[in-house]
């Protein structure tokens, strides 16, 4: 077939010859699949992709406060150690390391410091504070702490041990016997604290244990108010003897023992020693003296000697 001339040349196309059946999977799409599938595309090309909205300044802020919690917990300077503690007005290492350990504070984190609580628990455990101040900073923990110490009266020497006793009969933990203090040797407990001690029936029982440790510290006391009188009549002695069961008993320049008790009132138990003494060198000197190695004169409407050295 000629082509005529300014006619354009065109293709057959399948809709000029007709529409042909395709093959699908080996099966034909019905009409109702084929439209079907014609609205699920258009509402999918209707419906605009999905996507996560993430809060970003909440995340950082989760972050932030994870970080200080972190950092709260594991950085060491908010812990209070040995070397974050000091102490003021101890006198001696002993002290300031009781003062320390009773304070409970070591180990601590610094908002869980308590200086109140420290500061009571100090005075309560260590006898030789009476006053107590606690003082700390939080960040860096770090405490000071400032105590007023019991001021030691008398040397109390034991088999044992070695303490110093204040004017309220309390013992003091040493390891040396001050030089400008007397000194006493012989057991602490008294007689009535003997009876009521840990090893008594009173064991068990708080407030009788609390009555024991108090008649301690007034037998204490009593003997220390004996040293002191004896020591304003101008009797000393290097070391003086202590016994429960006669109080304290100085050895005199003959190498008589004389037993004067405790207490204040030494004054006239040493007036009747002297009497006893001359009334004793006046039966020397008439022929018919004695000697006695033992002179009580606890009780000075009865004083009492010995020919022998029984205590």
């Amino acid at each position: 077939m000629k082509k005529k001339p300014g006619q354009r040349p065109y293709y057959r196309t399948a809709a000029l010859l007709g529409a042909q059946q395709q093959p699908y999977s080996g099966r034909s799409r019905t009409a109702a699949q084929a439209r079907s599938r014609s609205r699920a595309s258009s509402s999918r090309a209707r419906t605009p992709d999905l996507h996560l909205d993430i809060p970003w300044k909440l995340v950082a802020l989760l972050m932030l406060v994870g970080a200080v919690a972190l950092w709260l917990l594991v950085d060491s300077s908010w812990y209070l150690m040995g070397e974050d503690i000091r102490v003021i007005g101890a006198t001696s290492q002993e002290t300031a390391l009781n003062a320390a350990i009773a304070s409970d504070l070591l180990g601590w984190h610094g908002l869980r410091l308590q200086p109140r609580a420290a500061a009571a628990a100090i005075t309560e455990q260590v006898a030789a504070i009476t006053e107590a101040q606690v003082e700390c900073s939080r960040f860096p923990a770090q405490c000071v702490i400032r105590v007023k110490e019991r001021t030691p009266v008398l040397n109390w020497v034991t088999e044992n041990a070695i303490h110093w006793v204040d004017a309220e009969g309390v013992l003091l933990p040493t390891h040396a016997v001050r030089a400008d203090l007397p000194v006493v040797r012989g057991p602490l407990s008294s007689p009535v604290a003997a009876e009521l001690g840990p090893g008594s029936f009173a064991a068990g029982n708080p407030a009788l244990l609390a009555a024991a440790e108090k008649a301690e510290y007034r037998a204490r006391v009593k003997v220390l108010e004996g040293v002191t009188a004896l020591a304003a009549l101008g009797i000393t002695s290097e070391a003086w003897e202590y016994r429960p069961d006669r109080g304290l008993i100085w050895t005199d320049p003959q190498g008589r023992r004389v037993a004067f008790g405790v207490g204040a009132d030494m004054e006239t138990r040493w007036n009747i020693y002297v009497a006893l003494i001359a009334h004793l060198e006046a039966r020397a000197a008439a022929g018919n003296g004695v000697f006695p190695w033992t002179i009580d004169v606890r009780f000075p409407d009865g004083p009492t000697y010995s020919l022998e050295r029984s205590w």
